[in-house]
C-alpha cells in the first residue's frame, strides 16, 4: 500500500512521537488518581495497560497501513461505510471524533495556562492564549517540525525525570503508598492508565513518517510504549513517596518539585510543561490531518481550522484539568469499539497481516472490545 506522506522520520523521532503523545495530559493526571488506590495497584495496571496498549496501536497502525496512511475518520470511511449514506456516516464520525480530541486538546491547554499561571501569576485567559501561540509555532511549521521538537522534547523530559527521581530519593520518603480499596477508584484509574499511555494520533503519524516499513512500525510501538510505561511508573512512584503533605494539586509533579526545594519545582514546570507540549503537538497534527482528509483544504488553513475551536472551549468550558482528561478518555476508548470493528474487515479483506500478526485475531480484537468497555466505565463513574 503507497503511503502519502508530508515528511519522513527517523526510527527514534517514531519512537519520540508515541512517548511524547503518552506522557502528556495523562501522566501528569495519574498520580492524582493513584491516591485514591495503592502503589502495587498502579503497577500492576501499568503492566496491563502496556499490553493493552501495544495490541490496540499495532492494530490501529496496519488499519492505517491498509488505507494509505490515513486517520481513523477516512479508514472507517473505507472500510465500515457504503452506499447512499456513506459520506452522512462519515460526517457523523468525523464530529464525534474531532470533538473528542478537540475536548482533550481544551484540557491540554488548561493544563498549560496553569503552569504559566503559577510561573508569571498572569490572568487564566491570557496563559490560555499564550500556550496556545507557542505550542502551535511548532504544528504549524509543519510535521517534521514535530518530529524532530519531540525528540528533543523527550530526551528533556528523561534528564528531568531522572534527576527528580535521584533528588527524591535523597530526601525522607513517605511510606509505602496504601489506600482502601474500591471499585470505582480502581477502573477509574485503569481508565486512565491507558489513556496516560495511549498514542492513537501518534501511531497514524508513525505509519506515514516510516514510510509503512512494518519491521519500524512494529519496533517503534513495543519501544515507545515501554518507555511511556516506565515514565508513568517513575513518575507516580516519585510523587507519592516524595510528595510531603496532602496531594491536592491535579499537576501533582508541581507539589512534588515543592516537597523538595525551589530548583525542583522549577524542574518540575518545566516537565509539566513539555509533557503537554509533546501531547499539544500530536494531538493538534493529527486533528489537522482529520480536517484536511475530510475537506481538502491545505495543512495550514486545516490547523487553524482544527484549533481555534479548542482555544475558544478552553476559555470558554470547562476548566477542570481532571474532568476535560477523563471525559476525553472516554470518549476516545469508545471509539476504539468502531476501530476494532473496522480492522476485522480491513484485515479480511487485505488478506494479510504484515504489521499485527497473530495479535490482530479475533480473540484479540475481542479482548480490545472488553478492554475498551471497562475503560469506558471507569472514565465516567464517580470516584470514592
Amino acid at each position: 500500500m503507497k503511503i502519502n506522506s508530508e515528511a519522513r522520520f527517523t526510527t527514534f523521532e517514531a519512537v519520540s512521537m508515541i512517548v511524547g503523545n503518552s506522557i502528556g495530559t495523562g501522566i501528569i493526571a495519574v498520580p492524582y488518581l493513584a491516591t485514591k488506590n495503592s502503589m502495587l495497584d498502579v503497577v500492576w495496571m501499568v503492566v496491563i495497560a502496556y499490553c493493552i496498549n501495544v495490541i490496540l496501536h499495532l492494530i490501529i497502525a496496519e488499519l492505517s497501513y491498509n488505507n494509505g496512511g490515513v486517520q481513523l475518520v477516512k479508514s472507517f470511511e473505507g472500510e465500515l461505510f457504503h452506499g447512499k449514506m456513506k459520506k452522512v456516516f462519515s460526517w457523523i464520525i468525523f464530529a464525534v471524533y474531532g470533538i473528542a480530541i478537540m475536548i482533550g486538546i481544551s484540557g491540554n491547554i488548561n493544563g498549560g495556562a496553569q503552569i504559566f499561571v503559577n510561573w508569571f501569576g498572569i490572568p487564566f485567559a491570557a496563559a490560555q492564549v499564550i500556550y496556545y501561540v507557542i505550542a502551535g509555532i511548532v504544528v504549524f511549521i509543519g510535521m517534521k517540525a514535530v518530529g524532530i521538537a519531540q525528540k528533543y522534547a523527550v530526551i528533556l523530559l528523561m534528564g528531568i525525570v531522572a534527576v527528580m527521581t535521584v533528588a527524591t530519593f535523597m530526601h525522607p520518603l513517605n511510606s509505602f503508598y496504601t489506600a482502601d480499596f474500591h471499585w470505582n477508584n480502581l477502573l477509574a484509574l485503569y481508565s486512565m492508565v491507558v489513556f496516560a499511555t495511549s498514542a492513537n494520533q501518534a501511531v497514524i503519524q508513525v505509519v506515514k513518517g516510516l514510510d509503512g516499513d512494518a519491521k519500524k512500525i512494529r519496533k517503534s510501538i513495543f519501544i515507545g510504549f515501554a518507555l511511556s510505561s516506565v515514565f508513568v511508573l517513575v513518575v507516580t512512584m516519585s510523587v507519592l513517596m516524595g510528595t510531603k503533605g496532602t496531594l491536592d494539586k491535579e499537576l501533582a509533579y508541581m507539589q512534588l518539585g515543592e516537597s523538595i526545594g525551589s530548583w525542583a519545582m522549577i524542574l518540575a514546570g518545566i516537565f509539566s510543561l513539555f509533557a503537554l507540549l509533546t501531547t499539544f503537538w500530536s494531538n493538534t497534527l493529527a486533528l489537522r490531518d482529520v480536517v484536511h482528509e475530510q475537506t481538502g483544504i491545505g495543512n495550514r488553513v486545516s490547523w487553524l481550522a482544527a484549533t481555534i475551536p479548542c482555544i475558544l472551549f478552553a476559555i470558554f468550558g470547562v476548566n477542570s484539568f481532571i474532568i476535560l482528561t477523563r471525559i476525553m478518555s472516554g470518549v476516545v476508548v469508545l471509539v476504539s469499539i468502531m476501530l476494532v470493528l473496522t480492522y476485522g474487515k480491513s484485515r479480511k479483506k487485505a488478506g494479510s497481516s504484515p504489521i499485527c500478526g497473530v495479535v490482530g485475531t479475533v480473540p484479540f480484537q475481542v479482548l480490545m472490545v472488553v478492554s475498551t468497555v471497562i475503560s469506558a466505565i471507569g472514565a465516567l463513574i464517580p470516584l470514592s
